[in-house]
């Protein structure tokens, strides 16, 4: 019974630790917070790509969502995830509360095809501004 009873303190004490590190300690990286996002992009999970966006700019990109749904994902430019679903995370620059992501779209080869989103840290996690995103590389005077 003793056993019993210290093997679940001792798992109970593992729970908590590891409820306390993921809630108050980790901190997750721009280019993990893009991929989380596009991620939910690829599964079709709106809310949780949604989520990945900053507060004034999700309204937009569901609206944009909504326009967007007779649009094929792959080939319409216009349709919100055509830009952000890749994963091909070329290099991420951070300066503070801002980062700014290179990326390139799956099979783009060519030379210039590289574009940047940028990101604002919002509390403790990165989300995605859509108000500075160009689609083309991040311009520093643009991020309003």
């Amino acid at each position: 019974m003793k056993k019993l009873l210290v093997t679940l303190l001792v798992l109970a004490l593992i729970a908590g630790a590891a409820f306390v590190y993921w809630k108050f300690l980790y901190s997750e990286s721009p280019g993990d917070a893009f991929l989380r996002t596009a991620s939910c992009a690829m599964l079709g999970d709106e809310a949780g790509f949604l989520d990945g966006f900053t507060d004034d700019s999700r309204p937009l990109m569901a609206g944009l969502l909504a326009l967007a749904r007779a649009d094929d994902v792959r080939s319409s430019a216009r349709h919100p995830y055509y830009y952000l679903v890749t994963e091909n995370v070329e290099g991420v620059d951070v300066d503070g509360d801002r980062a700014v992501v290179k990326l390139r779209r799956m099979g783009d080869k060519a030379i210039g095809t590289r574009y940047d989103v940028a990101l604002a840290k919002v509390g403790n996690s990165w989300k995605i501004d859509a108000f500075s995103f160009t689609g083309k590389e991040f311009a520093a005077n643009r991020n309003r």
